[in-house]
């Protein structure tokens, strides 16, 4: 019976919290991170491999990964479309309540507002200190107030050559989807085909009949509307995934199913990172194939979640969660932090520290990745978390009584 038991426990899945999304964020999120580092250290992921060469194996050569590491920001973008409709695909399978419009507005302002608002003025004080705005008065609170109400997408200068920091479009981008996503839901949430195929078409017209014929492609490729079927594949990846919890009769096939799904879709991850990396334009590429490749990241994201429990914990355990705890905030500061690491050493730029050799490429890399962590540890646990509980309505629990998320 306990043996019974436990083989049961393999194929049984849940859908308050889905461990393995803790997983693939963590790693996304470091990808992307791996992807900064390197455009500051210059430092290329090519390993030799000697001791393998009786297999035909010269050597470990991950610079495609490297090159186009930024691509794992579409994957983070899908996960939040699956992550916020997860719970109107519960309410509509499981009949599971739902937070008031309302609430749902606290708990993002509450989530991505205290650790952004201090990044953004934290970083824009440097700035000035350092003296960015010195030749562009003008553009000083220009590029603040925009940045401050996630506006900066609109204008080239404060998206492409703000002197704040490069990675907060993805929270602009967040911002403008949660805008309006609760009125979205709801009606994907009854009309779930048409609603998808139309949050497709929108975004595949915006894409290959406007942004594609532009020629300012760097402005162009992370524009909302771009991400709008990134974010409808999370959605329908969050729908089928209840639906496969509450509906699926052979869970054990649908595991077997759904382990070989991820394994599918992981080497045609690897296959597009490898096409990326050989492309003439990178932005052409990336507004191209961002809908398949959005695709391939729900397949393995869907996949692995339904998959066995013993290959689930490849990506749902104590060390990825911790990684998701603090994610955000590691995202909004790495790069930060190995820029001024860099400046430090007076590198002007990546082929500065090549110079310096290959032990001051890995001691950057080393010393940038352990700021990062311990900054990002302590605005998780000293400021996001406890203006959550604060913006919430109490330590523990919100006003509804639900704990923290």
């Amino acid at each position: 019976m306990e043996q019974k038991e436990r083989i049961n426990g393999w194929f049984r899945w849940e859908t308050n919290h889905i461990g393995v999304l803790d997983g693939v964020r963590t790693a996304a999120i470091f990808v992307v991170l791996w992807f900064h580092f390197w455009q500051q250290t210059w430092l290329m992921p090519y390993y030799p491999t000697p001791f393998l060469a009786w297999l035909g194996i010269q050597a470990i050569d991950l610079n495609a990964i490297r090159r186009c590491g930024y691509l794992c920001v579409d994957l983070t973008i899908l996960l939040s479309g699956f992550v916020l409709f997860l719970p109107y695909a519960r309410n509509t399978f499981e009949g599971k309540p739902l937070d008031s419009i309302g609430a749902f507005y606290r708990k993002r302002a509450a989530r991505i507002l205290p650790s952004y608002l201090f990044a953004v003025l934290a970083m824009f004080f440097v700035a000035v200190s350092d003296g960015a705005y010195a030749t562009r008065p003008a553009f000083l609170w220009k590029d603040l107030l925009t940045h401050l109400s996630f506006t900066f997408l609109i204008w080239p200068d404060t998206y492409l050559f703000s002197a704040i920091n490069g990675v907060f479009w993805t929270v602009a981008i967040e911002m403008m989807f949660y805008s309006f996503f609760p009125f979205l839901a709801k009606f994907f949430q009854k009309h779930p085909l048409p609603t998808y195929l139309a949050m497709l078409a929108i975004g595949a017209a915006f894409t290959f009949g406007f942004c594609l014929r532009r020629e300012d492609l760097p402005f162009m490729a992370n524009r909302f509307l771009t991400f709008f079927p990134v974010f409808a594949n999370g959605m329908l990846c969050a729908y089928a995934y209840v639906w496969f919890v509450k509906k699926a009769p052979q869970k054990l096939l649908l595991s077997c199913i759904g382990t070989v799904v991820a394994a599918l879709c992981f080497v045609g991850i690897v296959k597009l990172f490898s096409s990326c990396s050989s492309a003439k334009v990178l932005q052409a590429w990336q507004l191209t194939y961002r809908i398949p490749l959005s695709y391939a990241f729900g397949g393995f994201v869907l996949g692995m979640a339904v998959s066995a429990r013993p290959i689930r914990m490849l990506l749902s355990n104590s060390v990825m969660r911790a990684g998701a705890l603090i994610s955000y905030n590691l995202y909004l500061w790495h790069q930060f932090l190995i820029v001024r690491l860099r400046m430090a050493l007076g590198c002007r730029s990546g082929a500065d520290v090549v110079a310096l050799g290959v032990q001051t490429q890995w001691m950057l890399h080393t010393e940038a990745l352990l700021l990062a962590l311990v900054v990002s540890i302590v605005l998780t646990y000293g400021l996001e978390k406890p203006l959550y509980r604060w913006i919430m309505g109490g330590f523990g629990k919100n006003r509804t009584g639900e704990k923290e998320g």
